[in-house]
């Protein structure tokens, strides 16, 4: 699996920081939680009929998947980051609070989330 980095100016800090803006850019954070029995297998089918698909859309750019495991649950969180909301749009229709399930989360989703949430993104200070 290929990883990409995104690097993102923003706007100065209070503390006179000289990093400026370069581009807006919107976070798009999703939740879901499977069992740890599944988690690996989750993880595999979720980059690859969800990430490697929206990172294609015009728009985005990139994504990041995060797992937090709790004895029998693990929690994934997906950010994706977009040019705008606008860009959302194309890919997720409309209402871009609305989750786009893949179409077998049913099988490993044991929490599923109905809402998105969209973040304007003021700083990636990533080393």
């Amino acid at each position: 699996m290929q990883v990409k980095t995104l690097v993102v100016s923003a706007q100065p800090l209070p503390n006179n920081r000289t990093t400026t803006q370069s581009k807006k850019v919107v976070a798009r954070i999703w939740h879901g939680t499977t069992l740890t029995s599944k988690a690996d297998e989750y993880y595999t089918y979720l980059v690859e009929a969800g990430i490697k698909k929206i990172e294609s859309i015009p728009g985005n750019l990139g994504a990041q998947v995060l797992r937090q495991i709790n004895e029998n649950n693990t929690e994934f969180t997906v950010i994706s980051y977009w040019e705008s909301r606008d860009a959302i749009r194309n890919f997720a229709g409309n209402d871009i609070e609305k989750v786009r399930s893949l179409p077998r989360d049913n099988e490993y989703l044991i929490k599923p989330e109905t809402q998105v949430k969209h973040f304007d993104v003021l700083l990636d200070d990533r080393k």
